[in-house]
């Protein structure tokens, strides 16, 4: 009979040492546990070209007005509807992996399907035909957050996972100046119109999903749960497979969930407004034009990737350390974000405006795969999906707060005070976030009981009994 795994013992299989230390090197750890960058780099090219149709429309939007004869206030309604069916999707497809579990196959069939979307937009006769295509490319665009991170969970050894998820998030920036260098150079140096953009695109699109093909599913839980169980001799669970509705709930019921939802309510709260504000502040205040400002956004994005490859490895260090200086850690990066924003809007040399507002949208980018770690971390494998949901959904619910605020702002101040007002929620959510260690030592130890059972773990070290949230449990 296999003897009880020590509560110490489970606890650094999901990635909690409780040692300092230097981290290994990305590759070498890879190496080690039997993987390699080419998954991470299969769906960072997915969640790339995902982009394309979106920043098309947004640079082409006046060229397609013109050419189908629409005002913009209907191409306005056609994007809306499209960010409504990318808000839905991933509820539908959370709901979809419970009776069908196929990841790969469900990221490569959206990947597809909306290159197609993409390649006939150039096609389209009118304002009906271009609002269907909107439609399903926003409903298959919405399933990336749903599907990448849970996968990269399962595809990644916890000692490599906070850097290969901060690589990963480096794909929506490096996407922010390749999609539009990309559209510039097809109508600039080839002269395309905007149907042949679009159509050059989706081509694109196709060739990316098509060379992802070769990416397997990994197994669900294969380094953190399944692990578990392997180590105490138990054979994988046949858990039951609750409604859809009854595993948001579950996955709700978990503290650490219920504080990080916080934390995102503030990150779409101070990052949704950001692009509107800083581009009027610049504008206006500055005097900057659209190619300035269209310049100064490709080099913040290129500061951003920057700050994801270099912050992967401190993030990952901490975590190992312990729930409590890892998530200081991430607080710590929220409220410094939201500080140089506000101090930009106080400032008055323009290159220290610029190089705050590049330092905040860098730390702003490296808060997400922390936040991801963190909390995916705590949910069972097969419930990832419906939290990516709820997060998603939840940073979305932030926007709109954001939003609010930013309205009421201008209603009463300036663009400057306006700023200023959004440094209020962003303080608020790094507060919650730093006070995640509370409770997701426990939230970590639920897992483990609910994978080889509170029988199978003994007492750790120190001689304390294994702590049970109650959020983790159905």
């Amino acid at each position: 009979m296999t003897d009880p795994m020590s509560r110490d013992d489970a606890r650094a299989v999901l990635g909690v040492t409780g040692k300092n230390g230097d981290t290994a090197p990305l590759l070498r750890t890879l190496r080690e546990h039997g993987a390699g960058l080419s998954f991470m780099i299969g769906l960072s090219v997915l969640a790339i070209v995902d982009t394309f149709q979106t920043q098309a429309f947004t640079v082409l939007a006046p060229e397609v007005s013109a050419g189908l004869g629409m005002e913009l206030g209907t191409i306005s309604g056609i994007v809306g509807a499209q960010g409504i069916a990318a808000g839905l999707a991933p509820f539908a497809v959370a709901a979809l992996l419970r009776r069908h579990p196929h990841r790969v196959r469900l990221a490569l069939g959206t990947g597809f399907a909306w290159s197609i979307t993409t390649l006939f937009t150039g096609m389209v006769g009118g304002p009906v035909s271009l609002a269907a295509l909107m439609l399903v490319n926003g409903a298959t665009t919405g399933t990336v957050a749903v599907l990448h991170p849970p996968l990269l969970m399962d595809a990644y050894p916890p000692a490599a996972r906070m850097r290969i998820m901060s690589l990963y998030s480096a794909s929506s920036p490096l996407a922010g100046i390749l999609a539009p260098l990309f559209i510039a150079g097809l109508v600039s140096w080839l002269g395309m119109d905007w149907r042949a953009v679009f159509v050059s695109l989706g081509a694109v699109s196709v060739v990316a999903c098509v060379c992802a093909l070769r990416l397997r599913e990994p197994v669900l839980g294969r380094w953190d749960v399944a692990e578990l169980r392997a180590r105490a001799g138990i054979s994988p669970a046949r858990d039951g497979t609750p409604g859809f509705l009854a595993t948001v709930g579950r996955v709700m019921r978990i503290p650490s969930i219920r504080r990080m939802a916080i934390g995102f309510t503030a990150i779409g709260a101070l990052a949704v407004p950001y692009g509107v504000v800083i581009s009027i502040m610049l504008a206006g205040e500055w005097g900057l034009s659209a190619g300035q400002r269209g310049m100064f956004t490709s080099a913040a994005a290129g500061v951003s990737i920057v700050a994801l490859a270099l912050f992967g490895g401190k993030a990952e260090a901490a975590y190992r350390a312990g729930p409590a200086r890892f998530m200081a850690l991430s607080g710590g990066a929220l409220a410094l974000a939201a500080l140089a924003f506000s101090l930009s809007a106080l400032l008055p040399n323009l290159w220290l405006v610029l190089a705050l507002l590049a330092l905040g949208q860098a730390l702003l980018a490296v808060i997400g795969p922390c936040l991801f770690i963190g909390g995916l971390s705590v949910v069972r494998p097969e419930d990832r999906a419906h939290a990516m949901a709820a997060l998603g959904l939840i940073l979305a619910v932030g926007g709109l707060v954001g939003a609010g605020l930013l309205s009421l702002a201008t209603a009463f101040l300036d663009v400057r005070g306006a700023m200023l007002l959004l440094l209020l929620p962003a303080i608020a959510g790094s507060l919650f976030v730093a006070t995640l260690h509370k409770t997701l030592m426990g939230d970590l130890d639920a897992l483990i009981d609910h994978a080889i059972g509170e029988h199978e773990c003994s007492t750790d070290t120190e001689g304390r009994k294994p702590s049970t949230s109650p959020g983790t449990t159905d």
